[in-house]
């Protein structure tokens, strides 16, 4: 089997047009591109598709993915797009996946031995690791309320410059006061009431809390809680996030929704994935 065939910093119109060239150019019909929101979904994706697949990066995210999927220019079944579901819950084409749960790092995390490979390799605190796991999501289900409610409200909130490190006490749980006081400062000038926005009484299974969880803030407060409970050495984001992404398997995959709905949707006749 070949490599698959990866296709990074195109611009929009360049991304419609090498698609559209290669469709007109493939005679048999039996090639897929596949357009994805980024390095990080590149890397995840290719050890389990065939060489017959072709990867986009989007030129802006989940958004940039669903302008090329739907473009009228390219209009074919076998150009389909997988992204985060974040919070959506409208598929808006049938050509158009969503990971399993919030988005790619909670789909992995969802599955025990994929999160137990980022769990012994920096985590030397006195958590099991299904404890840690179910801790991790519990503290940051004051974030994930707030996320949820402002894509549901395009409320346009600002989360970029928020550090864990700042509001993250001694014994790993988050303080409400000092995330609410940094909201308010990366929002400065918005009435936005965020106390009541974070409904603490509001029970959550782990099952929930997976589906609403982003998957950057898992990994930054992961990082986080290593640094103030271990001994180890600091590590950064994106070692954290290629040993997730290593720790997934072949067998996780098919167990997967995504999986089914991929392969559902071509009916078999042409063949995706390679496990």
């Amino acid at each position: 089997m070949g490599t698959n065939s990866i296709k990074t910093n195109l611009t929009k119109d360049s991304i419609i047009s090498d698609i559209k060239l290669l469709l007109g150019a493939d005679v048999d019909k039996e090639n897929i591109y596949i357009v994805v929101e980024g390095e990080d979904d590149t890397k995840f994706l290719r050890r389990y598709l065939n060489s017959n697949v072709m990867i986009y990066e989007s030129f802006s995210g989940k958004n940039g993915v669903e302008e090329i999927v739907k473009s009228k220019i390219i209009c074919s079944s076998r150009v389909i797009g997988i992204r985060d579901k974040d919070y959506c819950n409208d598929v808006k084409s049938k050509k158009i996946f969503f990971y399993d749960r919030c988005c790619l790092e909670m789909m992995i995390t969802e599955f025990d031995k994929a999160f137990n490979g980022i769990y012994y390799e920096f985590y030397n605190g006195e958590m099991e690791p299904h404890k840690l796991k179910e801790h991790i999501l519990t503290e940051l289900f004051k974030v994930s309320q707030v996320r949820k409610y402002n894509e549901e409200n395009k409320m346009g909130i600002n989360f970029k410059g928020l550090s864990f490190q700042n509001i993250i006490d001694d014994k790993s749980k988050m303080d409400k006061g000092k995330f609410i006081e940094q909201l308010k400062k990366l929002n400065s000038g918005k009435s936005i009431n965020f106390i009541n926005i974070i409904d603490e009484s509001s029970c959550q299974s782990t099952d929930n809390m997976l589906d609403i969880t982003n998957g950057h803030d898992f990994v930054l407060l992961f990082k986080v809680i290593c640094e103030k409970r271990c001994s180890k050495n600091s590590v950064n984001e994106k070692q954290i996030s290629s040993v997730l992404r290593g720790s997934f398997s072949e067998e996780f995959l098919k167990e997967t929704t995504l999986y089914r709905n991929v392969s559902d949707y071509f009916d078999n006749k042409i063949k995706v994935w390679c496990c």
